[in-house]
C-alpha cells in the first residue's frame, strides 16, 4: 500500500506552482542577488535567463542556460568580478547564500572584514555542496574558504573551513 505524506503534497503543489508562473525555484529558494555591506561597498550578481526561454513553443536552439555577472561597488566606481564565478558561468545560478542566520555577510575572523559565501547552485535531492567564501577588502574579493551548504534546507553554510588555496568545484 502506497502511502503519501500531506507535506509531500503540499511540497510538490509548490513546485508545481513555481514551475506554472516560470518562477527559476533555485532563485527564490536559496539566495540573494544584492549585498549592501555599508554606505561605500555592494556586491551585485543577477542571473538572467533570455526571456524567450519562458515561451512554450520556443525553439531548441534558444539558449536557456542563466547569465550571471558579478560585479563589487565600492566608493562609486564598478570593479568586475568576473573571474570569481567564471567555473559556474553559464551552467549554474549562482547566488549568495546566508553566512549566519541573519546575515549574508559577516567577520568571520574578527578581523575587521566581512566574508560573503558564494553558491552555485547544485539542485535535487538536497544535496550538500561547497558555498566558496570570500572576504571582502575595499575594492577586492579574497578567497577565504568553504563551508557546506544544503541547497533545500535554507539554513546558513555550515563547517566553515579557511582554505584561502581553495579550488572552485564545477
Amino acid at each position: 500500500m502506497l502511502t503519501i505524506s500531506s507535506s509531500f503534497i503540499k511540497n510538490l503543489s509548490v513546485i508545481s506552482w513555481l514551475l506554472y508562473v516560470n518562477i527559476p525555484i533555485s532563485h527564490g529558494v536559496i539566495g540573494i542577488d544584492e549585498i549592501i555591506l555599508d554606505s561605500h561597498t555592494k556586491l551585485i550578481m543577477p542571473n538572467k535567463v533570455n526571456p524567450a526561454c519562458s515561451n512554450p513553443g520556443r525553439s531548441e536552439d534558444v539558449d536557456c542556460s542563466p547569465t550571471t555577472h558579478l560585479d563589487l561597488i565600492h566608493k562609486g566606481k564598478v570593479f568586475s568580478k568576473n573571474k570569481v564565478i567564471e567555473p559556474w558561468a553559464g551552467g549554474f545560478f549562482i547566488h549568495f547564500v546566508k553566512l549566519s542566520e541573519n546575515s549574508y555577510a559577516k567577520d568571520l575572523n574578527n578581523d575587521g572584514l566581512k566574508e560573503i559565501a558564494i553558491y552555485p547552485a547544485v539542485c535535487g535531492n538536497s544535496p550538500k555542496s561547497l558555498a566558496y567564501i570570500y572576504t571582502v577588502k575595499e575594492h577586492e574579493l579574497l578567497p577565504y574558504g568553504t563551508g557546506n551548504y544544503y541547497w533545500e534546507a535554507e539554513i546558513p553554510v555550515t563547517k566553515i573551513k579557511k582554505e584561502p588555496n581553495f579550488r572552485p568545484d564545477i
